[in-house]
């Protein structure tokens, strides 16, 4: 089963089920690569913080891959003109066609805005919102200005994550 991961939280959930599902202890699985349970404990916790060697070597131990899917390929293979032009219609695949949370974006800069769905389980109440064009460093204030009532956190210079903020419906 495919587990779609946008962030590192989503990460730390997926690695401690894994190793429950296979069952084994932290310190069990410290055992296997060789460091001691606080290690696995650290990773568990924050594995955005550690390489991707180490990273790679835990998914490894816990007999599960890592696999990127470049989701621009599902869209562009549903489309008849995909040569002609970059992708801007969803996907004819139901699981792509999430609704997306009402988002509001800066006027200034062209932005895209793309739900995040949980593995299509679900109804998005995220979105993922990436500047297209040249970024500054007022963008997640902007984008903060823009959606006073959501949490705006960034992923990185040009990608941030909208989320509601804890505690509203």
């Amino acid at each position: 089963m495919d587990f779609p991961i946008h962030l590192t939280s989503q990460l730390r959930e997926h690695l401690r089920a894994l190793r429950k599902a296979r069952g084994l202890t932290q310190a069990a699985l410290g055992r296997l690569l060789g460091v001691g349970q606080a290690r696995i404990a650290e990773i568990e916790s924050n594995p955005g913080a550690v390489s991707v060697d180490q990273l790679m070597k835990v998914v490894s131990a816990l007999r599960a891959s890592l696999v990127l899917r470049d989701d621009m390929l599902e869209v562009t293979a549903n489309r008849p003109d995909a040569a002609a032009s970059p992708p801007t219609a969803p996907s004819n695949n139901p699981r792509k066609q999430a609704k997306q949370p009402p988002v509001n974006t800066p006027p200034t800069g062209q932005w895209h805005v793309r739900p995040l769905t949980g593995g299509g389980r679900r109804e998005a109440t995220s979105v993922l919102v990436s500047r297209t064009d040249a970024k500054t460093s007022s963008d997640a204030q902007a984008l903060r200005d823009a959606n006073p009532n959501a949490d705006v956190t960034p992923t990185s210079r040009r990608n941030f994550v909208i989320r509601p903020k804890k505690g509203s419906w």
